[in-house]
């Protein structure tokens, strides 16, 4: 019975194995035919532009009339050479033969509807209009794509957007790819599953062996190289200015509402009312309500807008870091205005509500602390 088994094993192993044989004969001999081809196409138009010459060349010496001292048999002008024009027209007729040929077998790949750059071997179908107007991004350059990835039955990422320099690690990666684009242009593009993995996913285990990877692209955004290094720069110069300016806005703020002095963080805490609980402690789960605002009083957050108030556990980094350094100073029961510069906060990174290097205000009231239930997951 084991050795019925073992030589069901074999046969299925030898049938997988001429399989992929049979397969990448295929390819090679698409390949081989595509390249024969061309060279025929090539040959047929050198031909063609030969005979054109020659052609050109009889015609003229038929136009002109015998010269009765050298012919003295006729003075009438020589008939046209015909044995030419049948040259001419077979040679014709086998360049487009060959150029028929050529596209026939060009448009067959081992990919239904999909063509192989050869510069690339990516195999490649665009979809809809090509904008064959619009710029092509190079290497270096800023552009945005919408993408999914998958094989032909399974979604590894779904439809999102993304922005990316164009930095190629290889001859047939993502960015290869798009240079094949133009802006608006959507496309299909085949990869080699583990290849692509080893290129632009750090090196991960693609996780459907020899199934071929699919990308759809659509390229919505192109920023030439020399506009985004531009862009770039003017963005720095202003994140400098503001990172400068902070210091000078926070000291202005603070001397207008009477701060008093800041911490060792830079913290400033302005206490509006005490309360008679408890000092807060790490890892406990407090409840407050709050407002925050920017220096210039615009809100941008508050748990009594929402009428709810915000639960969190102190010291579990739930919250930024000039929260838990401000509320293991108050007690419950404290209400307090308290002032924290953009390191405790969001630093460099902004948001439609809050500008890069921005110090935040926030007036707080502690409405409770309790030990954290056992059962209660702390992230």
């Amino acid at each position: 019975m084991s050795e019925d088994i073992l030589d069901v094993e074999n046969t299925q192993e030898e049938k997988e194995s001429l399989k992929e044989n049979m397969e990448e004969a295929v390819e090679n001999t698409a390949e081989t035919v595509e390249e024969a081809a061309e060279e025929v196409v090539e040959a047929a138009e050198e031909a063609v532009e030969e005979v054109h010459e020659k052609v050109e060349e009889v015609a003229l010496k038929d136009d002109e009339p015998n010269n009765p001292e050298t012919d003295p048999i006729t003075t009438e002008p020589a008939p046209k050479s015909k044995t030419w024009l049948y040259v001419v027209l077979g040679v014709l007729v086998a360049a487009l033969l060959g150029l028929g040929c050529y596209f026939i077998i060009r448009g067959t790949s081992k990919f239904k509807g999909f063509k192989k750059d050869k510069a690339t071997g990516i195999y490649y179908k665009f979809h809809d209009e090509i904008h064959e107007d619009a710029a092509m991004p190079k290497t270096g350059d800023l552009v945005g794509i919408f993408f999914d990835m998958r094989t032909q039955d399974s979604t590894l990422i779904p439809w999102i957007a993304n922005e990316m320099l164009m930095d190629s690690v290889g001859k047939n990666d993502l960015f290869a790819a798009i240079r094949m684009m133009h802006l608006d242009d959507s496309a299909t593009f085949i990869f080699n599953g583990q290849e692509f993995f080893d290129q632009m996913m750090e090196g991960q285990e693609y996780p459907f062996g020899d199934e071929p990877l699919y990308l759809d692209v659509k390229l919505y955004g192109h920023m030439p190289k020399a506009e985004f290094e531009k862009a770039r720069t003017e963005y720095e110069m202003e994140m400098n200015k503001r990172k400068e300016e902070e210091v000078d806005n926070i000291l202005s703020y603070v001397k207008e509402n009477n701060m008093g002095k800041a911490t060792p963080e830079g913290i400033y805490i302005k206490t509006t009312k005490k309360g008679k609980g408890p000092l807060l402690k790490d890892m406990q789960l407090v409840t407050v309500d709050y407002v925050g605002k920017l220096l210039d009083g615009s809100e941008f957050d508050s748990s009594i807008g929402r009428k709810e108030p915000f639960a969190f556990v102190l010291g579990a980094h739930q919250v930024i870091p000039g929260w838990e350094f401000a509320l293991l100073q108050m007690h419950v029961g404290d209400e307090a205005t308290v002032l924290i510069p953009s390191s405790m906060a969001y630093g460099d990174r902004a948001n439609a509500l809050i500008p890069a290097y921005s110090p935040l205000v926030f007036d707080i009231k502690v409405i409770k602390a309790e030990e954290v239930p056992e059962t209660t997951p702390i992230q």
